[in-house]
């Protein structure tokens, strides 16, 4: 066998190896991307996450983070938090005084599912208060877990309070 053709074969042997292994990892359940100090999910029931990175120019606002209206927890910059809840639909919104398009979410859970929600602010869309004051605003937005999972490498795990 010519040399050519063993290198070609063993390499499309390992490309569709690799293609193989990637597809089953997409296609199972999504891992815990934050474990530390995370339970295993209650049968019937859905993971939420909700993170905030760190960055110097943040507001600094510690913004209340509601599920259907209910507030269940503040994001605070650099801190996950996660809220195990009934499979179902959820309106997630958080605490804002600028008004933008795309600030809240909507999302429908299934038991066992997980979803990564990440809570962000923009310094430069302010509005001012009476005295004076820069007042945040802030959004929330669903990210797929490999994005959250490189998030919570950056942030600790706390709960919310």
């Amino acid at each position: 066998m010519p040399t050519d053709l063993i290198r070609s074969s063993w390499f499309q042997g390992f490309t569709v190896a690799t293609i193989i292994c990637l597809a089953a990892g997409v296609c199972a359940a999504q891992p815990v991307v934050a474990a530390d100090g995370a339970a295993p999910i209650p049968p019937g029931q859905a993971r939420v996450w909700f993170y905030r990175v760190f960055f110097p120019e943040d507001t600094g606002g510690m913004p209340a983070v509601a599920m259907n209206g209910s507030t269940i927890g503040y994001a605070r910059a650099g801190w996950s938090f996660y809220r195990d809840v009934p499979a179902g639909g959820y309106h997630i919104t958080v605490a804002t005084v600028g008004l933008d398009i795309d600030q809240a979410e909507n999302i429908a859970l299934a038991p066992g599912a997980q979803a990564y929600l990440a809570i962000q602010s923009d310094p430069t869309w302010v509005s001012s208060s009476r005295s004076g004051m820069r007042l945040p605003t802030y959004y929330v937005g669903v990210e797929p877990p490999n994005i959250a999972a490189i998030h919570f490498s950056q942030s600790r795990l706390g709960t919310g309070y």
